[in-house]
């Protein structure tokens, strides 16, 4: 007996994922931001050929970095609070995007992570069964896992001032995460409010730490050792690589 044509199992995308690095770019960021540019093909190959966790490859990503800074101090010191790019699909423009990132003002304050987080979370998708993607819209959230990685040596600011969302809070922030479907991986200070964040649906922290440094001593640290972070951004390829391959429809 033939099975009637007009059930079909909705194919699920495996492999497919549009991922953002979304890197404090205060002073005290420098040395961070350089061992993610040197060290990016290291994830990039991981991520796209697989690796020894048995993490499936990741066959079709596009990568985005995005910058930010405390938005008051930037403001004051008339530099952009946000530093945006356009989603590309080789380590080389990924590179080129970490190059062009420049580590200054905004001291140790807390930082707007908040605010930053709003506007990729809220970042507008390309409709579904677009055939077309947009380097500047996340892919429709059932053809592609979303993925944003943090990287902060600072604390962040309770309350979102952007006007899109002022006066919001880090709740504001885990609904929208979550109704967007983004995977969030945190690599960032022992400060209560990152535990807060990594409470949100399939979030992960990295807690950076070390006895006798401070937090920019810390990150410092953990991003100077080229061996041990290589690994890191390994195996954070191979959890990006399990989120790939059961995206959310």
């Amino acid at each position: 007996m033939v099975a009637p044509s007009s059930v079909q199992e909705r194919p699920k995308t495996k492999g497919v994922a549009d991922i953002v690095f979304l890197v404090d770019v205060s002073g005290s960021m420098s040395p961070c931001i350089d061992a993610l540019r040197r060290n990016i093909e290291a994830f990039i190959d991981s991520l796209s050929q697989g690796d020894a966790n048995n993490a499936a490859p990741v066959r079709d990503w596009r990568g985005k970095v995005v910058g930010y800074r405390d938005i008051e101090a930037a403001q004051a010191e008339g530099l952009p609070w946000i530093v945006d790019n356009s989603f590309v699909r080789d380590a080389g423009a990924l590179k080129a995007q970490l190059s062009t990132l420049q580590a200054n003002g905004g001291g140790d304050e807390p930082e707007s992570l908040l605010d930053a987080l709003y506007k990729v979370a809220s970042m507008e998708a390309v409709p579904k069964g677009s055939q077309t993607e947009d380097p500047e819209k996340w892919r429709y959230r059932s053809d592609a896992a979303r993925v944003v990685i943090v990287f902060t040596d600072a604390s962040f600011k309770e309350t979102i001032s952007i006007p899109e969302a002022n006066g919001g809070s880090l709740q504001d922030v885990a609904n929208l995460v979550m109704a967007n479907r983004i995977i969030l991986s945190l690599f960032a200070p022992n400060f209560e409010g990152y535990d807060r964040l990594s409470q949100i649906d399939k979030s992960e922290w990295e807690v950076v730490e070390y006895d006798g440094l401070n937090p920019q001593e810390a990150l410092q640290k953990f991003t100077s050792d080229p061996v041990n972070f290589r690994n890191t951004l390994k195996q954070l390829a191979a959890s990006v690589s399990r989120s790939a391959a059961t995206v959310a429809l």
